[in-house]
């Protein structure tokens, strides 16, 4: 935007959306202003036939003039009264024009009377016309330059027949007069441009503190919301904590006192609770990745047909067991979207489906809505009230468990899926009957489809290499963790060297520890240096990469690929083995020159 010289006018900038209220603000000022503008007319105008026949000795010309100003007044009078009565129906432009024309017509009458006070030569009644045009201009300026062609109908119509009829005399005093009229025209021209440009200005402040405080308010209130929501997202996510958690205190408190075949069927609940624990703090940490505005999608042309068949595989058998019909009909239509994202999405929406009909149907399809494609599923369950669907978005919010039995889900699917479909740009729409079922779908840009590449020859992966002797390099800063690690890892028949944070393990290379084969670190470690850093700086120090996993709690981790297996917190023991056979499944990784710099200067140890 071009900068001006006007402080007001840079600050202020005008704003599009606000030109029609503004406008509006402008010619309501004008109509609450007009009662002081016929007043005075109401005044001056028999002060004026007064002077008139006093100096002159009247006629039927000042008479009539008389009645015509005083009608004229009486006629912008109601036309004020009608504004006040009819302004919220008849056009903005209908009264800016009604009182532009009453401005022209006063300022007419009055230049009309200048005209006639010029011709006649009387000194006196020169000079008093000129101080009432001139009072009546200046005045003006104030009361019309809410509207500046309102004023300038006004000011022209009324200064403009003295001036002319003092620039056509021969004299120079005229002449004189003349000029002086016109520049006085001028300058209260500017005048009102200036007045009608701070009343723009000071309207468009008061409509930004206005627009302000309603922004604060609904921060304010936003905020409120945000708090007692997580308020209710805590308390329920305890809830469904301290349960698993509960059995597996008074588990432990009995496995001392039974016999072997009790403690191995209990030892199999504790694992149960424990599962459910991780997978709720799982379902926990995609709800603040869907929540999360850093987290970013891998868009592009997805196959919905492909997505379609590995939902449906999913739920099949659960469908299956209900003497459902899961139907998914076949689809050759590409999205632009990410398929993990969008699989996850229709996930929740099948698997709730599923969950919630107890008999008939359930059927996923899609449309074609323009340039967008709407993914559908479609049930014959319960069906939703309307007035709780916005309900149904809100954590741990279940509408048919809400007791929150154990086993009944946590409520955060569709919290998941909401979160999602803003990362992947979707829009999801629910309509839902009462006792007839409902429909979730979401939608997502259209794409178009891949050419069909080559079939890729497929490879025997070769088998899992023995663990036997294999150094492992564990760097964890929680003290039990790191020592149930070690134990672990080292009955698999590892050799294992942990640590508790980056600089120990660095030191015992440096004191002679050979350079291990594996790294498993957490993300977060005290010091300067994190998993990821540690992971890097020993591949350089080994010149080729190391094979490495990447444990982490945090759900804005990076994913930073390089041959980096992340897992996710808490990882339990058949996950860690399946990683660390993977690795081990693979060839040795060769050197590479495009590793990373690393932060530290140490020089890399002799090799052992």
């Amino acid at each position: 935007m071009a900068q001006h010289s006007d402080p007001a006018r840079t600050v202020i900038p005008p704003n599009r959306a606000t030109t029609r209220g503004e406008a509006e603000e402008l010619v309501e000022l004008l109509a609450r202003q007009m009662p002081i503008v016929l007043g005075a007319v109401f005044v001056v105008a028999p002060t004026a036939l007064y002077v008139h026949i006093l100096r002159l000795g009247g006629g039927p010309w000042a008479q009539q003039w008389l009645v015509l100003a005083l009608g004229l007044a009486a006629v912008r009078a109601a036309f004020v009264m009608g504004y006040w009565r009819w302004r919220a129906v008849v056009p903005l432009g209908l009264w800016r024009a009604g009182f532009a024309l009453g401005s022209l017509a006063s300022g007419s009458l009055f230049g009309w009377f200048g005209w006639v006070a010029a011709q006649s030569g009387d000194g006196p009644m020169m000079v008093f016309t000129i101080m009432m045009l001139v009072g009546l201009t200046a005045g003006s300026v104030a009361s019309l330059s809410a509207d500046r062609v309102v004023y300038a109908a006004f000011a022209i119509s009324a200064m403009g027949p003295v001036v002319v009829r003092f620039g056509l005399a021969l004299d120079e005093p005229s002449r004189a007069m003349a000029i002086l009229g016109f520049v006085f025209v001028l300058t209260h021209l500017g005048y009102s441009m200036l007045q009608n440009r701070t009343m723009r200005d000071l309207i468009r402040l008061r409509n930004q503190e206005k627009a302000l405080a309603r922004e604060l308010e609904e921060a304010r209130d936003r905020a409120e919301r945000s708090s007692s929501e997580k308020t209710r997202f805590l308390l329920a996510a305890g809830h469904d904590l301290r349960q698993p958690l509960y059995a597996i205190r008074l588990l432990l408190d009995r496995l001392e006192t039974e016999d072997a075949a009790t403690r191995k069927a209990h030892v199999a609940t504790i694992g149960d609770s424990v599962s459910a624990i991780s997978d709720l703090l799982e379902r926990m940490l995609e709800a603040a990745r869907a929540g999360s505005r850093g987290y970013s999608p891998r868009l592009g042309p997805v196959e919905l047909d492909s997505v379609l068949r590995q939902v449906g595989v999913e739920f099949a058998v659960d469908a299956f067991s209900k003497s459902l019909d899961l139907c998914f009909v076949g689809t050759t239509r590409w999205a632009w979207t990410d398929d993990a994202l969008l699989t996850q999405i229709l996930r929740n929406f099948v698997g709730n489906a599923v969950r919630h009909t107890a008999q008939g149907r359930v059927l996923v399809g899609v449309r074609g809505r323009g340039k967008r494609l709407e993914i559908q599923v479609w049930d014959s369950g319960p069906g939703i009230d309307e007035a709780d669907i916005p309900k149904i978005f809100e954590p741990f919010h279940q509408l048919a468990n809400p007791g929150r039995q154990y086993g009944g889900g946590y409520g955060l699917g569709l919290t998941i899926a909401r979160g999602m479909a803003d990362i992947i740009g979707g829009e999801i729409i629910v309509r839902s009957t009462v006792g007839r079922g409902s429909m979730f779908s979401i939608l997502i840009p259209s794409a178009a489809p891949l050419a069909p590449a080559a079939t890729p020859v497929t490879e025997r992966r070769p088998a899992p290499r023995e663990p036997a002797g294999r150094r492992v390099l564990v760097v964890e800063d929680h003290g039990p963790v790191r020592a149930i690690l070690e134990d672990l890892l080292s009955s698999w028949g590892y050799h294992v060297s942990a640590h508790a944070h980056a600089e120990e393990a660095l030191a015992a290379l440096d004191a002679g520890m050979p350079m291990p084969e594996i790294i498993v670190s957490d993300y977060r470690l005290p010091g300067a240096m994190d998993g990821l850093d540690l992971i890097r700086h020993l591949r350089t120090l080994a010149a080729h990469a190391l094979p490495a996993l990447l444990v982490t709690a945090d759900p804005a981790a990076p994913s930073p690929g390089e041959g980096i297996t992340v897992l996710s917190k808490p990882v339990g023991s058949k996950a860690l083995r399946l990683a660390l056979e993977d690795i081990l499944a693979l060839e040795d990784i060769p050197a590479r020159e495009d590793i990373l710099p690393v932060r530290s200067g140490r020089p890399a140890p002799e090799a052992p």
